[in-house]
């Protein structure tokens, strides 16, 4: 139990370390989305060859957040939705066995 309270812990301090960094100076444009496609889709390819339940659900709603991002058009708007897509891409990596 404690160690499981540990990696939540540790988790939500690196989301909301990334979701910091999405929010600073660097820009969201097309190279980001792009980047967070790969992430995504790289845990995707892990999932295929050691499915976890779990994850599925997580898969989805990172897939979901980056649509959103995708068809977002407003520089603040897509800010936070880009930092909903870094929790959500580590809850994924969490569920999906690791980073």
């Amino acid at each position: 139990m404690r160690k499981l309270l540990r990696l939540t812990a540790l988790a939500t301090f690196l989301a909301l370390a990334s979701a910091a960094m999405a929010q600073g100076n660097a820009p969201i444009d097309k190279a980001y989305e792009d980047g967070k496609a790969a992430e995504i889709s790289s845990v995707k390819l892990r999932l295929a060859t050691q499915p976890a339940v779990t994850a599925i659900q997580e898969l989805n709603e990172a897939e979901d957040t980056l649509r959103r991002l995708k068809e977002a058009k407003a520089s603040e708007q897509r800010r936070k939705i880009a930092a909903e897509l870094e929790m959500a891409i580590t809850r994924l990596k969490m569920a999906a066995g690791g980073q």
